[in-house]
């Protein structure tokens, strides 16, 4: 059986990654696991106790526990921090909030240099998985080997029955606007559906990776710090030949909104924070890989969102939208 590194970054919501750890400890996968959970920075209780949790299901010998992280942060790099220990459970403090891409790639740098794993799974900490999640990935890879990245069924935790996500999501970057393949359909219905179907990058909540692929291509892109990271990557998996897919048999089920909010919330700035990344980094993006699009992508963009802030009334959301186009047309 293949060996895998599950990797889980934290930040500040301590709750939801304790949720979907006690769930990793009911996977069936027979293989070997290995667990790192990077806490981005938190300035709640999320170290200790994560760490108090670590200490109640592993023994002492099976923890590693790392504070690479000082002043802006741990940057991963040619000169890892991490001395070479392979460890069941690892917990690694960055040091400060890297965003998705930075504080995932502390832990894919680590599961690199440290772990001999052959795929690493990405989670969100805001997802429960299946008991046989893991399984029916590896299943897939092992038939697939072509496949370089890998999707699961994402299923809405709240409502079982409906799915969020068919494994990924297609673009439109003349709209700059995504939509789930199969989103909002009924599991039962989705079950049934051809599992070669084509999409253009893989949901963000769970990515499984090949660590062939991830030597071959690099890290996560840390110019996106929230945000079309996942698109990013799958563009960089083309020129390298690898292909992605969707292992319909590996259900994960999905909070969402623990790290962006949402309107029901009431979080005005933690949507204030999604918003001006959104942007962002749908600007960079789109100078990154449609580069020919982009004067009139500005334009177009700008003028939808004002109009639809206007129609719900969200002006409070002007400042963030101004903000990312002054950021990326000056500070680039």
């Amino acid at each position: 059986m293949k060996t895998i590194s599950i990797i889980i970054l934290n930040w500040q919501s301590w709750r939801d990654t304790l949720t979907c750890l006690d769930s990793l400890k009911k996977l069936t996968y027979a293989g070997s696991i290995s667990i790192i959970v990077c806490d981005n920075g938190s300035e709640d209780e999320s170290f200790p106790q994560i760490l108090k949790w670590a200490q109640q299901h592993y023994a002492p010998s099976e923890i590693s526990v790392f504070y690479p992280g000082e002043g802006d942060g741990a940057k991963c790099n040619n000169n890892s921090p991490f001395t070479i220990h392979h460890s069941p459970f690892t917990i690694i403090q960055t040091g400060a909030n890297l965003g998705f891409a930075g504080g995932n790639n502390v832990g894919l740098c680590y599961a690199l240099a440290n772990q001999p794993c052959e795929y690493i799974w990405l989670l969100n900490n805001d997802t429960v998985v299946d008991t046989h999640a893991l399984a029916a990935l590896s299943k897939y890879a092992t038939i697939h080997p072509q496949v370089a990245l890998l999707g699961s069924t994402i299923i809405d935790y709240y409502q079982r029955d409906t799915v969020q996500c068919a494994g990924g999501c297609y673009y439109f970057p003349m709209l700059t606007v995504f939509k789930y393949v199969l989103g909002g359909q009924p599991l039962d219905k989705v079950m049934q559906t051809n599992e070669t179907i084509n999409f253009d990058y893989v949901y963000g909540a769970a990515m499984f990776f090949k660590v062939e692929a991830l030597r071959k291509v690099g890290l996560l892109n840390e110019e996106y710090f929230l945000f079309y990271e996942e698109l990013d990557y799958t563009q960089r998996l083309k020129p390298h030949g690898y292909d992605i897919g969707w292992c319909k048999d590996s259900f994960v089920y999905h909070k969402g909104s623990a790290s962006v909010g949402s309107t029901h919330e009431g979080n005005r700035d933690k949507l204030c924070r999604a918003n001006y990344y959104e942007n962002l980094s749908t600007l960079k993006y789109t100078a990154n890989f449609h580069k020919y699009l982009l004067p009139i992508i500005m334009i177009v963009r700008f003028l939808g969102k004002s109009l639809a802030l206007i129609r719900r009334g969200d002006f409070y959301l002007f400042a963030p939208l101004l903000k990312a186009y002054r950021d990326f047309m000056f500070l680039k």
